[in-house]
């Protein structure tokens, strides 16, 4: 495979940096044990997504996958990301990058990682640089969603183990009263409300959280729904606004929404419709 030198402006920059900032900030407000949930949800998800179509085209070779397992274990902040561009620019579908490179990578960490060859700490830092990359490429590797559809289908979801059920009742009532088409799930699990997301391709995402010890549960289901629909909008609301600073960073989501007062204007200029 070519190994041409990186050029970020093939990148979504803006999808880039954010993700990168948001590993930055997991690792250093979490602990320990919701940090490796982090990077465990990471790596399952990016391991056992499948592309919507896989062409016949070039898979990569074990060598491959050992070689970019090799340079996102490295200090090379982005060796990993010239490995994957240059597969890109080599003319390498979008669908196999996913399911052969980024994915065989994210399966060969989860196999070293349990087999303790290597530390929670290199996994850790792997997995970031691998989702940081698929958010830089979210627009290529996720090209079939039609961004023409419809603006106003949008999941409600209240974050699993969250017991306070009025606000996002409300909430769901003002929005379908204006015209949206609301799906509102409460008391599901996590894999459960990635798997609506999976199956309905929602214009955005709703995220809805009351307390500040459902945190590591929200940036999880973030990040699996960053993997799955990169093109989503994804919004948190509920009580944990204010009780967390910066939480629309912190969890890796587009925008927060503080009071139903302003929600459906807010989520509309979000989305940036008329």
């Amino acid at each position: 495979m070519a190994n041409k030198p990186f050029d970020d402006r093939e990148l979504d920059q803006e999808a880039y940096e954010q993700a990168e900032e948001h590993f930055r900030l997991v690792q250093t407000r979490l602990p320990q044990d919701a940090v490796e949930a982090v990077a465990r949800e990471v790596v399952r998800r990016l391991a056992f997504r499948l592309p919507r179509n896989l062409s016949s085209g070039h898979m990569p070779t074990e060598e491959e996958i050992d070689l970019l397992c090799e340079a996102l274990l490295s200090n090379d902040e982005v060796a990993g990301d010239r490995i994957i561009l240059a597969a890109r620019r080599d003319g390498i579908e979008p669908e196999n990058i996913y399911l052969g490179y980024v994915a065989g990578a994210a399966r060969r960490l989860g196999v070293m990682w349990e087999e303790d060859r290597v530390s929670f700490l290199q996994v850790t830092m792997a997995s970031g640089k691998l989702y940081r990359i698929i958010r830089g490429l979210r627009h290529v590797l996720d090209n079939s969603l039609n961004l023409a559809g419809p603006e106003k289908r949008s999941l409600f979801a209240l974050v699993p183990d969250e017991t306070h059920t009025l606000g996002i009742e409300i909430a769901t009532d003002v929005f379908r009263r204006q015209g949206w088409d609301v799906e509102m799930v409460m008391g599901e699990p996590h894999d459960a409300i990635i798997a609506m997301t999976e199956q309905h391709r929602f214009r955005s995402v709703v995220l809805v959280a009351h307390s500040e010890r459902m945190l590591a549960a929200l940036i999880s289901l973030v990040l699996a729904i960053r993997i799955t629909q990169p093109m989503a909008y994804i919004v948190v609301a509920g009580n944990i606004v204010d009780q967390v600073e910066d939480v629309s960073t912190l969890v890796g989501a587009d925008d927060v929404i503080p009071d139903i007062e302003t929600a459906v204007g807010r989520l509309g200029a979000i989305i940036d419709f008329d």
